[in-house]
């Protein structure tokens, strides 16, 4: 028989076939362990964003809201705009409206 030796040229297949074999036992475990880091980044950002903010009482923000409503204070100081009582508002609208109102019918003839 011919005494067949490998020429450098040769393929290797074994050694072709254990790194294919290597690098997909590699890259298999490296995509579970991004998948895994991923989870935990998430489940993170979840326990800061969700869990710990702080609960705001609907109460106090309604507390809030009335007050705004019901107080003097100054929207705009440079400007002189403020902001007046909503009960106080309306009436003055109201008052306004009337008074539009008694103008246009002493106008008509």
């Amino acid at each position: 028989m011919s005494d067949h030796k490998a020429v450098y040229d040769d393929l290797d297949t074994t050694m072709i076939a254990f790194v294919g074999i290597v690098g997909t036992i590699i890259t298999f475990f490296l995509v579970f362990a991004v998948a895994a880091l991923d989870q935990s980044f998430e489940k993170s950002e979840n326990v800061e964003k969700v869990i710990l903010v702080p609960e705001q009482n609907a109460d106090s923000i309604l507390a809030n809201q009335a007050a705004a409503l019901t107080e003097y204070r100054w929207i705009d100081q440079d400007k002189n705009i403020v902001a007046i009582p909503i009960d106080q508002a309306m009436q003055i609208v109201v008052q306004e409206e009337q008074q539009k109102q008694e103008q246009a019918k002493t106008k008509k003839p």
